[in-house]
């Protein structure tokens, strides 16, 4: 029989909001606890009067131990409440959970049972014996989320949601687009050139409205074998009247107005094409940027620098190049935690920590 409006007060401090929202609140719902939290608070209300209301309708209180929260001297007054309410009660509420390894508790718990999560394998039990406890079903196993990392593959436009980490770099190439109808991004194999182009620059234009009105039409190839071939497919027409091909391209979506193509991995150009079309293939680029409403972004692996140095598009090129450095470390967090919660999960903060230092090591190479 629960008697009150709630059957748990969660008390945490922001650095465990992760885990606690991303993991124990989701189970939790899953078998229908009723609980409040801090960030459910009224606004303009007093602090001291929103967690004494929340204590005072909550059956228990579960504080979210970890040295943080113990560093925060507000869990004497969360402990205080709850077990002041509890002795009217005739109960003592108050259930530690433990989130980290080797902590010191205050000499007021050590009349306490703990609950112990400071992994994954402890957070699945303390979450089973906490919902027996309150009288709640154990929660079910929970279908295999899709996996939000496209692994050595590009993030297509399909999977954009799931790109994090490269707002500087979008905004660069937004930027310079409105500058320049050439571009040339150009970074070490696997540093996210192609992710950065079509998962992060592709949706940016489409909600950009920095070109005013003007809706961007966008094409892309890979040179392989044949890039002369592959770009007469693109534009449907045999090159030699660029404007009108450009023109007649546009026409056949209904309100675009500015072509975009991309040569994703240009650097085939100068392993799988021969020399006479590379010219030719070149000459072409460099015509079609003259055209008013067309542009041209090219990605470059950097170890093929020294061809492009030689390359009748290296004026172009030095002029209008961005390089894609590895991410920085806050940005890297980002990629890694962002695409995760999207998807419901949470990812433990030392796991983030190793892939971090593991990312790092690697860039040190």
């Amino acid at each position: 029989m629960h008697n009150k409006k709630y059957d748990l007060f969660i008390s945490y401090v922001d650095a465990d909001s992760a885990w606690v929202e991303g993991y124990l609140i989701d189970a939790l719902q899953q078998t229908g606890v009723r609980f409040l939290t801090k960030p459910t608070f009224r606004f303009g209300s007093l602090l001291s009067k929103e967690f004494e209301n929340g204590i005072k309708q909550s059956e228990r209180t579960l504080l979210v131990v970890s040295h943080a929260y113990l560093a925060n001297n507000l869990h004497q007054f969360i402990t205080f409440l709850a077990q002041h309410y509890g002795l009217e009660q005739g109960i003592w509420p108050v259930i530690p959970l433990i989130r980290d390894k080797n902590i010191k508790l205050p000499h007021s718990f050590d009349t306490l049972v703990p609950l112990q999560a400071t992994d994954e394998k402890e957070s699945k039990i303390a979450v089973k014996r906490l919902c027996a406890q309150l009288k709640y079903p154990i929660p079910a196993l929970l279908s295999k989320p899709e996996c939000p990392y496209p692994g050595m593959k590009p993030f297509p436009e399909a999977k954009s949601s799931h790109f994090f980490g490269r707002n500087q770099e979008i905004e660069q190439l937004i930027q310079r687009l409105r500058r320049s109808s050439f571009i040339t991004l150009i970074g070490p194999s696997g540093s996210g050139k192609s992710s950065l182009v079509f998962a992060g620059l592709i949706p940016a234009l489409k909600g950009n409205c920095l070109f005013g009105s003007e809706e961007w039409l966008v094409r892309s190839m890979r040179p392989g074998k044949e890039p002369l071939s592959t770009l007469k497919s693109i534009l449907g027409s045999e090159l030699k009247n660029l404007t009108l091909a450009v023109r007649d391209t546009l026409a056949t979506e209904p309100n675009a107005q500015r072509l975009l193509l991309i040569v994703d991995q240009f650097e085939e150009v100068f392993t799988h094409t021969k020399q006479y079309e590379v010219n030719k293939f070149q000459k072409v680029l460099l015509d079609l940027v003259k055209i008013p409403n067309c542009s041209v972004i090219l990605t470059v692996r950097a170890d093929f620098y020294p061809d492009l140095m030689e390359s009748s598009l290296w004026e172009q090129i030095q002029s209008h190049r961005l390089e894609v450095l590895p991410l920085n470390e806050a940005d890297l967090r980002e990629a890694i935690v962002k695409p995760a919660e999207d998807v419901g999960v949470y990812i433990e903060n030392s796991l983030v920590e190793r892939l971090v230092a593991d990312v790092g090591q690697l860039c040190e190479y």
